[in-house]
């Protein structure tokens, strides 16, 4: 089973959405993991925070390897452009595929 149709199947239905979500980030820009939160919040009338959003973040990249069409580089924390905060293998991919689209080492922040 592909991880979109899990995270459809998930008791958590929030995952899906916020899935969802991550694939329309536009190319160039980063959104915070709170920014992120509330635009499916207001988006889906869900109550997330930050925190699940960067749990299900991490999760998404044990499924799916950092070799994914999903641009997970384009979520990050605020006030973190570098990713100082995430693991180097994370850090060294942000920084790649940030850099490829113009939004390294300053990124255009969406929904802050």
């Amino acid at each position: 089973m592909n991880v979109e149709a899990q995270l459809r199947k998930s008791k958590d239905e929030w995952e899906y959405k916020v899935y969802q979500l991550i694939k329309e980030i536009p190319e160039g820009c980063v959104i915070t993991y709170g920014g992120l939160a509330n635009r499916c919040n207001s988006k889906f009338g869900l109550n997330i925070n930050a925190r699940n959003v960067g749990n299900l973040r991490r999760k998404l990249y044990g499924l799916l390897t950092h070799d994914t069409d999903l641009p997970l580089h384009r979520v990050g924390k605020k006030g973190d452009p570098l990713s100082k905060f995430d693991q180097p293998i994370t850090q060294e991919y942000n920084k790649r595929l940030r850099g490829k689209e113009g939004a390294w080492p300053e990124p255009v922040w969406l929904y802050e």
